[in-house]
């Protein structure tokens, strides 16, 4: 028994050197990059704030269904190096003021690292969370104006969740797929609106 056991183990280590070196081999076609990921609860005002994108005026959130999130994505080449950030704001949309006043904190944390080249802030176009947060007169009219608290927990969470996902870099690969669409997968409006 003690002779196979030491035939076996050979193979074994021949086994996990070609698993190592194909795992090597891999990293180095396609890896290569840091990838983070952050998420921070941007709920806002619970109550008594028209949602975003709603024309009427009698229409006001009445309490919290679910908390709204911001989802942040960070691809870098390495800690120091060029990088790309994307935010996806669970929100009707993002604003050029959020992604400022954004840029203004993340300069006093990390210098230039992130600029406006380089971060993307983006929404996905819910109805569902609280208004009053865009710089523009035309989408805070149902809102009655402009609602700081709207907007400092948007600009806090899009903050909060670059910042962690920032410390969370970790070595990671980006792979780009390509396939056919399925027609009307994603309507999310009927042909009426």
């Amino acid at each position: 028994m003690m002779i196979a056991k030491q035939h076996s183990c050979p193979k074994l280590l021949q086994l996990l050197m070609m698993i190592f070196i194909t795992l090597g081999f891999i990293h180095a076609t396609y890896g290569g990059y840091l990838v983070g990921v952050g998420s921070s609860d941007m709920t806002g005002p619970a109550a008594d704030v028209n949602m975003m994108g709603y024309g009427s005026l009698d229409q006001h959130s009445a309490g919290i269904h679910f908390r709204l999130r911001a989802r942040t994505f960070i691809v870098a080449e390495d800690p120091k190096g060029p990088r790309f950030a994307f935010v996806n704001l669970d929100a009707g949309m993002a604003s050029q003021l959020v992604t400022i006043k954004v840029l203004e904190r993340l300069k006093k944390r990390y210098g230039d690292l992130y600029n406006e080249d380089n971060l993307a802030i983006s929404g996905i176009h819910s109805h569902a969370g609280p208004g009053g947060y865009l710089q523009y007169y035309l989408y805070t009219i149902t809102t009655a104006g402009f609602v700081p608290q709207s907007f400092d927990a948007i600009v806090t969470a899009v903050e909060m969740s670059i910042v962690q996902a920032h410390e969370n870099l970790k070595p990671g690969s980006v792979f780009v797929n390509k396939g056919e669409s399925i027609l009307r997968l994603c309507v999310n409006m009927g042909k009426h609106a």
